[in-house]
C-alpha cells in the first residue's frame, strides 16, 4: 500500500474539528447558564473575522515568537471594552492551550450547536447583483416549508455567475446559475457532437 499524505490531512481536519466542538460545546454551556449566547454569538464571530481579515493580528496570536502572557496582556488592553469577561478568558483558555489557531472552526461550531438548539439553517444565496426583497423572501419561505426550519440567509454577489442564482447549504449546492447552465448546454452539445460521429463511422 502506498502512503498518501492527503489520508493525514483528513485525519487532522477531523481531529481538528473534535477539538473545535468541545472547546464551542463548552461556550454553549456558559452561553447557556448565564443567558448570554447572542453576545457570546455575536462577539466570538467577531473575534473570528478579525483573525480572518487581520494578517498581522493573526500573526501575531498564532506566532510562537511571543510568549503566552504577552498575548494574554494583549486580548486584555485591546479588547477590553469591545469583548465581554466571558470571551476574553475563553481566549485566555485557547492561548494557554495554544488552540488560538482554530478559533475559526471554533466559531463554526459554536454556530452550528446554536442552529440545532435554535432550530435554524444558515443558507448562502450567490446573485450576480443584490435580489430583491420579494425574491428573498420567497426563496427562504420555500426552504423553510421544506426543511421546516428558520432560515438564516447570507447574501453573496458574484457577476462570474452572469444570472440565476446559486444556493448553498452546507455542502449541498443547488446550482440554478445561467453559466452553470452554459456548460451543461456546452456538455450536450459536445456529447451530441460525439455521438453523430460515432454514428456516421458505423
Amino acid at each position: 500500500m502506498f502512503y498518501n499524505p492527503n489520508e493525514d490531512k483528513k485525519v487532522l481536519k477531523v481531529a481538528g474539528n473534535d477539538i473545535a466542538r468541545v472547546y464551542a460545546t463548552s461556550l454553549l454551556e456558559i452561553g447557556q447558564d448565564k443567558n448570554v449566547l447572542a453576545q457570546l454569538e455575536e462577539e466570538l464571530g467577531f473575534v473570528s473575522s478579525l483573525l480572518k481579515e487581520d494578517n498581522e493580528f493573526s500573526n501575531y496570536l498564532t506566532s510562537p515568537g511571543f510568549t503566552k502572557e504577552s498575548k494574554k496582556e494583549f486580548i486584555g488592553k485591546v479588547f477590553s471594552d469591545k469583548l465581554s469577561d466571558y470571551i476574553i478568558n475563553f481566549l485566555y483558555v485557547l492561548i494557554e492551550h495554544g488552540r488560538q489557531s482554530v478559533i475559526p472552526e471554533i466559531n463554526t461550531a459554536f454556530n452550528g450547536l446554536l442552529d440545532e438548539a435554535n432550530n435554524r439553517m444558515r443558507v448562502d444565496v450567490v446573485s450576480t447583483v443584490k435580489l430583491e426583497s420579494a425574491t428573498l423572501d420567497k426563496i427562504i419561505g420555500e426552504l423553510k416549508k421544506k426543511y421546516n426550519k428558520d432560515i438564516i440567509v447570507s447574501e453573496k454577489i458574484d457577476e462570474k455567475i452572469l444570472g440565476g442564482i446559486i444556493i448553498e447549504i452546507g455542502d449541498l449546492v443547488i446550482d440554478g446559475s445561467l453559466a452553470s447552465n452554459l456548460k451543461k448546454i456546452k456538455y450536450n452539445l459536445l456529447n451530441s457532437k460525439v455521438r453523430s460521429d460515432m454514428a456516421y463511422e458505423d
